[in-house]
């Protein structure tokens, strides 16, 4: 079955939007282009040739939860005929996504508005023969933070689905910082190393806020069942796959080590949340489930981009933002072209690839299907 643009299933929230920064679209990068300039040959797109992932949704009464793997292959249009996975629970009578871009579908291009949402979104994808598109709502939004996920809470209210949905939630990542730190791994004589402990104590704080956003969601959709998902480590152990094209110009060993490590952690802290909320999440299940397929060499295995280049379309694209940056920069031009250009340069590096939606969703998928 391949993917097709669903229309109708997208509500998109009121106060849900937010838009990205293009001021920081610019061809010249300051003191960020000599670096990037080693990564404009090592991260181009990712290769049409098979994968090997799992599709999830049939339902098959009785039978046991192992996945009957199969290959996608995408067509030049985009399209894959995912692989299936057969699993013990009824499917739900909905889905519902909230969260970040991790939910929106940021990675796939081809996004609809300001918040990156997409139908090729995992959320679109999940229960994909069971679930109709107009039983759907795509709510998450680029940039979200655990405050911004109240604003997509209104409309979840406001919905008029059926009771039992599947409400999924991915948030925590951009309260913490992560992109902006990551964005540091890449700048020369700056690293991020030394940021560990920084992120470690925001991660830490990070329990709390997330415990009661679970428990307003489920007072908002008492009816319904929340599982929340946590984040794929985005880089592979460098013990395990040392050499990385789309990395290691200007990844060390040493902070290759600490993004897992962090990533690891707020997946804990996602996961002590959940328990302490009475609710299920999915963040071991995403670790494994990326295992192997991390961001690397942006080769058709890798199911995350890694660092990923983006120019205007054209002289006057350019033109045009130049000018516009030029008028709303601040007296701090060259701190603005070093730390606000890669937000945006790089806006879909380290999230999922087509496949990587089918990993999300094969993950939500196991969770799904256990006891609970």
């Amino acid at each position: 079955m391949g993917i097709t643009r669903y229309g109708s299933a997208f509500r998109p929230g009121r106060s849900g939007s937010r838009r990205h920064n293009r001021r920081t679209q610019v061809r010249t990068l300051a003191s960020m282009l000599g670096a990037l300039a080693l990564l404009i040959t090592v991260a181009g797109p990712v290769a049409s040739e098979p994968v090997t992932a799992v599709r999830p949704g049939e339902v098959s009464s009785g039978e046991s939860a192992a996945t009957e793997a199969a290959t996608l292959a995408p067509s030049s249009r985009g399209e894959i005929d995912p692989p299936r996975v057969r699993i013990r629970r009824n499917p739900p009578a909905g889905v519902v996504s909230l969260g970040d871009s991790y939910s929106s579908g940021l990675g796939v291009g081809e996004y609809d508005d300001d918040c990156d949402r997409t139908p090729q979104a995992w959320g679109m994808l999940i229960f994909s023969d069971e679930i109709a598109p107009s039983d759907r709502q795509l709510l998450a939004c680029s940039g979200a933070t655990i405050s911004d996920v109240y604003d997509q809470l209104d409309d979840l209210e406001g919905g008029d689905g059926p009771g039992e949905r599947l409400i999924t939630l991915t948030v925590g990542g951009n309260d913490i910082g992560f992109a902006g730190e990551l964005a540091r791994c890449f700048v020369p004589l700056v690293g991020c190393a030394s940021r560990e402990d920084v992120l470690a104590d925001r991660i830490d704080a990070l329990v709390e806020p997330l415990r009661q956003l679970y428990l307003d969601v489920q007072d908002a959709a008492p009816a319904d069942t929340l599982i929340v998902g946590g984040y794929p480590l985005l880089v592979p152990d460098p013990d395990v796959r040392s050499r990385c094209r789309a990395l290691t110009p200007l990844l060390s060993t040493e902070e290759r080590q600490m993004i897992r490590r962090l990533g690891g952690a707020l997946n804990e802290a996602i996961e002590e949340a959940a328990t302490a909320a009475g609710v299920q999440s999915a963040g071991s299940q995403l670790e494994e489930t990326f295992d192997g397929h991390e961001a690397c060499a942006n080769e058709p295995g890798d199911w995350l981009h890694g660092l990923k280049l983006s120019w205007p379309a054209s002289a006057d694209e350019a033109a045009a933002l130049e000018a516009e940056l030029s008028a709303d920069l601040e007296e701090d031009r060259e701190a603005e072209l070093r730390w606000s250009v890669v937000g945006t340069f790089v806006r879909d590096s380290f999230h999922p690839t087509v496949e990587g939606q089918f990993g999300y969703a094969e993950a939500f998928t196991r969770v799904w299907s256990q006891p609970h």
